[in-house]
């Protein structure tokens, strides 16, 4: 009894510990959105959609892992690329399989799941109605993916009493992952939003184009993540440079309305 209940409090702490820094960047974001809020509703059901997308990706990494990436990148065209993360796993000491489920089989699944249950949930509402809101929209269920995602992170340490590395996880998922999510998926929106009042085919287009450049910001992220201190230090100094592109892209978001008018 007594360790289900330990068990269960590490859990709590863990999803507070995951979700509360994620709040602040979400407050933060919508705060670009002050003339034309969000319904509340639409950003919870954002936010939750993020969280659902999170059990689809592990369920789906896991699966795939287990097949053996190795062997399935061994057949067909992926096998010319094959050696180059071979390469790569020897220069880090990882596992082919690690790395091919970290660089290519996660960046995919989990931009793909984000995009998914934001445009079911979200994206096709009568709410979506201006350029803004995609951007706003994606970027809460990136922030629902990383409270999640950042949660589990933490159970371990938690769960030893390790405080120094549970600080020290909570702010590298604060600063590195969070970002992740929220750039690779603002980076999908930027793509809707910018072409969000031409013809239903191009922005289609579009959005495709808009996840394969997620998905590569995703891969190159875990890549640099991959090695040692100084490329994760790289990792970081990326990620907060595409946050200021988002920023700035948010600026050029806003006056698309009047433009089109």
């Amino acid at each position: 009894m007594i360790e289900g209940n330990a068990q269960l409090g590490t859990i709590v702490i863990a999803f507070f510990s995951g979700v509360l820094p994620t709040l602040v960047w979400l407050w933060f974001w919508t705060r670009e959105d002050k003339k034309n809020p969000e319904p509340k509703s639409m950003i919870a059901l954002a936010f939750l959609g993020g969280m659902v997308a999170v059990v689809i990706s592990l369920f789906l990494e896991k699966y795939f892992y287990g097949l053996g990436l190795k062997n399935f990148f061994s057949t067909g065209i992926f096998s010319h690329i094959l050696p180059w993360f071979q390469g790569i796993a020897i220069k880090t000491g990882i596992s082919i399989d690690k790395v091919l489920l970290v660089m290519v089989c996660a960046p995919l699944i989990e931009e793909l799941s984000k995009f998914i249950l934001a445009f079911i949930l979200v994206l096709r509402s009568k709410e979506d109605d201006e350029p803004l809101d995609p951007m706003i929209y994606m970027i809460t269920t990136a922030l629902g993916f990383a409270a999640i995602e950042n949660m589990l992170f933490l159970i371990d340490p938690i769960s030893k009493q390790n405080v120094i590395a549970s600080i020290f996880s909570g702010n590298m998922r604060f600063i590195g992952a969070t970002l992740l999510h929220t750039v690779s998926s603002a980076t999908i929106a930027l793509f809707i939003s910018f072409n969000f009042f031409d013809k239903k085919i191009e922005k289609t287009l579009y959005t495709i184009l808009g996840i394969i450049v997620a998905i590569i910001v995703h891969s190159v992220f875990n890549y640099f993540m991959l090695g040692n201190n100084d490329t994760s230090v790289t990792a970081l100094e990326l990620i907060w440079i595409a946050v200021i592109i988002v920023l700035i892209a948010f600026e050029k978001i806003k006056k698309i309305r009047l433009e089109k008018i």
